[in-house]
């Protein structure tokens, strides 16, 4: 019988990288983990939990609605909070949701992703990706039978050379439905678009007749420089906003939502959007979305203050590193085999560059033998874009921890250098 199910898409590399760093993680519990992308423990504070509950009691207890009934009962598939999302994206993203049932409360970012794929790609075309991505995305892709077709980052980055790739497509007799972007530092390379790419890729994307997929997973994380307008606030009717609660509040709530596209002519996915998640997980518990409407009604429905003091400790983080790293790999100038990395202005993450190849074998040598794990970005990558790249994870690590981790792979890429 075991035979029917060998090499079946469940062993596609892609769908195993979350197994693959916790299976590592507890193979080697002495190494220090910079590979996680978890926000800060001492960043979740339990407390919201009881102060959200009791803040949506007390605007409940104002209303003709039924307490008993809104969270002890079977709720609306589409949420019973879309209202006070609504006006959250309003206040937070100048977001104007003009009809609040266009917003589908989900369990995460995950599925998010899942029912707008769903939505959207009856009948096949093509999703494009910028690659290395997080392979969340791509996951569910190979699941659902979609065609996944990856972009190398700087031509994703690029407008003109993002529009080179879908005319090249196009004239092959592809149709592109949907591409997927984090505008905001990425997931593993936490690069980010500019302004002037946003909208050119929104142009693109009206002119070819694709939808976007914003993920904004990482929007309240910038360290540097002003803020960029989301790309659903600067045209509605192009884009499924993917948003989650996990970072801006805590990831056990597994809280997020879609919202679909919005202006006039535009085809309304929120049946189909309903029709999928009642099938899948029938409606978001309802004692989870209490908790995020308490915890915004509070905050005046921002969370730019909530999270203040967390983008204070991230960007601590961040410069820890990077003094970490400068200090364990000083950079000469025209010296083959050097380390390099990046210097990201927001999100979780630092991509470092190495002299060699880094993939699962090197990951597991350098658990095992130096007591540190760090990620191979070529993990997120359909095309091996990113062979000799390392994904480093600076937001749940101590200081303590990123000094020795940092120092113990300096070893490591000393011991490949002999």
């Amino acid at each position: 019988m075991t035979g029917a199910f060998e090499n079946t898409i469940f062993d596609d590399p892609i769908l195993n990288v979350i197994h693959l760093l916790n299976s590592i993680a507890q193979e080697n519990p002495q190494a220090i983990s910079l590979a996680s992308g978890r926000p800060d423990d001492q960043q979740c504070d339990p407390a919201l939990i009881d102060k959200g509950l009791a803040h949506y009691k007390h605007h409940v207890a104002g209303t003709e609605q039924s307490l008993a009934t809104l969270l002890c009962q079977y709720g609306k598939t589409s949420g019973i909070i879309n209202e006070t999302i609504a006006t959250y994206l309003q206040v937070d993203e100048g977001i104007t949701v003009s009809n609040p049932e266009s917003i589908v409360v989900c369990l995460g970012f995950q599925e998010a992703c899942t029912l707008t794929l769903l939505s959207i790609f009856e009948g096949g075309g093509v999703l494009l990706v910028p690659d290395p991505v997080f392979s969340g995305i791509t996951g569910i892709a190979k699941l659902l039978g979609i065609k996944i077709v990856p972009v190398p980052m700087a031509a994703f980055l690029d407008p003109i050379a993002l529009r080179k790739i879908v005319e090249a497509l196009e004239s092959r007799g592809e149709k592109i439905k949907a591409l997927y972007a984090v505008p905001d530092f990425s997931n593993p390379t936490a690069d980010s678009l500019s302004y002037h790419a946003r909208t050119a890729m929104l142009a693109l994307a009206r002119e070819k007749d694709f939808f976007i997929l914003e993920d904004t997973a990482y929007r309240y994380f910038r360290y540097e420089g002003a803020a960029i307008a989301s790309m659903k606030s600067i045209d509605s009717s192009r884009v499924f906003l993917l948003g989650s609660f996990a970072k801006s509040i805590f990831p056990g709530l597994r809280m997020g939502y879609v919202v679909a596209p919005q202006g006039p002519g535009v085809m309304s996915f929120n049946t189909r959007l309903c029709k999928a998640k009642s099938l899948i997980t029938v409606n978001t518990p309802a004692l989870c979305q209490a908790v995020v409407a308490g915890v915004l009604i509070e905050n005046d429905y921002s969370l730019k203050g909530l999270n203040r003091p967390r983008v204070l400790s991230y960007t601590n983080k961040r410069n820890h590193m990077l003094e970490c790293l400068e200090r364990e790999f000083p950079l000469k100038a025209g010296v083959q085999g050097s380390v390099s990395w990046n210097h990201p202005t927001g999100g979780f993450f630092i991509n470092v560059q190495l002299p060699f190849v880094f993939g699962e074998a090197e990951m597991r040598e350098c658990a095992q033998q130096f007591k540190v794990i760090v990620f191979p970005t070529t993990l997120f990558s359909l095309t091996n874009e990113a062979a000799n790249q390392v994904r480093l994870s600076f937001s749940n690590a101590t200081a303590s921890d990123v000094t020795q981790a940092i120092s113990r792979f300096r070893a490591y890429v000393e011991s490949r250098r002999q």
